[in-house]
């Protein structure tokens, strides 16, 4: 009987589908869910499993090389920052993720946090309920420019919400889908561009050696004071000390942030700005989405033991 540890605390929460697709295939299941794992409590935990499902703790090659029965890691999510890949080819561990199992889900948190910073919604209620009446007047959303660095499957999901705004869209990406970007009339542009001309600005790209720290004071003053910025995708990809003195100056309008350098982000100092949403990493997390990932994981670990048992 394989053996499989399931790390996200999410996993078949909103549906029965995922564990069940484990359990048909014969397998034993480890669930141990804990924030900020190190790489000694992951390896403790896989001692004698074939296989993960695995949220956000660091699978290094430390922690491959001391698990040795460990012959598939299916990502539950997108990203694979968190995972050595080559350390994982080079020792034959196959390795999955979950393409498009929450790409809705992340576009509507970004959305919303596009809209709460615009209109003030957060910063009213807060003051309602504290019994002070303050009237704020935000930004409008018709006629105004979004930028998108990153156009794969959260970025065509963000540029069809922003269609329906009423919004102009330019997009980066290293590779286009043209038809996409005719189709719904996305202006392809340089990183420049979009930091010079956007109103709002959404990150929905990888973290890699090419984008780690890709926004720091100097892109960050090329943007419009107006601007604003949303990271949901990875907290490497800006520098949070520059986006603190930025915000804290005016040198932009505000930020939404659900990936953060260090999570938990409890002790940010980006947090005590009025300009600043935050959450802990859950833009990705509907009912849906979270079932979706379920799914997807389960399956991908069945495939991948049973294509190295066929080997």
């Amino acid at each position: 009987m394989s053996r499989i540890l399931v790390t996200p605390s999410s996993f078949g929460a909103f549906s029965p589908d995922p564990d069940r697709i484990l359990a048909d295939a014969g397998m034993e299941v480890i669930k141990y869910s804990k924030p900020g794992m190190t790489e000694d409590e992951l390896i403790e935990k896989l001692q004698g499993c074939d296989a993960v499902i695995l949220g956000l703790e660091p699978m290094t090659a430390k922690v491959m090389d001391s698990c040795p029965d460990l012959k598939v890691v299916a990502r539950y999510g997108v990203g694979m920052d968190n995972v050595d890949l080559e350390a994982a080819k080079s020792r034959g561990i196959l390795c999955f993720n979950t393409p498009g199992a929450n790409s809705d889900a992340v576009a509507d948190y970004s959305f919303g946090m596009m809209l709460d910073l615009a209109r003030c919604i957060s910063i009213s209620n807060r003051d309602l309920k504290a019994h002070n009446i303050g009237k704020y007047t935000g930004y409008g959303f018709v006629g105004k420019t979004l930028g998108i660095i990153g156009l794969g499957a959260i970025g065509k999901c963000m540029t069809k919400r922003a269609k329906g705004f009423g919004m102009h869209v330019i997009a980066y990406d290293v590779y286009y889908d043209e038809a996409f970007c005719q189709e719904y009339g996305v202006k392809k542009a340089s990183l420049e561009q979009i930091y010079r001309e956007s109103d709002f600005i959404t990150l929905h790209c990888g973290l890699n050696e090419q984008t780690r720290g890709m926004i720091s004071m100097n892109e960050l003053k090329q943007m419009k004071k107006t601007c604003f910025l949303i990271n949901n995708a990875r907290g490497g990809l800006v520098n949070e000390d520059d986006l603190y003195e930025a915000l804290k100056t005016g040198v932009i309008a505000g930020a939404g942030i659900d990936a953060f350098q260090k999570e938990p982000a409890v002790d940010s100092p980006l947090l005590t700005l009025d300009n600043v949403i935050g959450a802990p990493h859950i833009a990705g997390s509907s009912q849906e989405s979270v079932n979706n990932m379920g799914i997807i994981s389960a399956k991908k670990a069945v495939e991948g033991l049973a294509q190295i048992s066929n080997a």
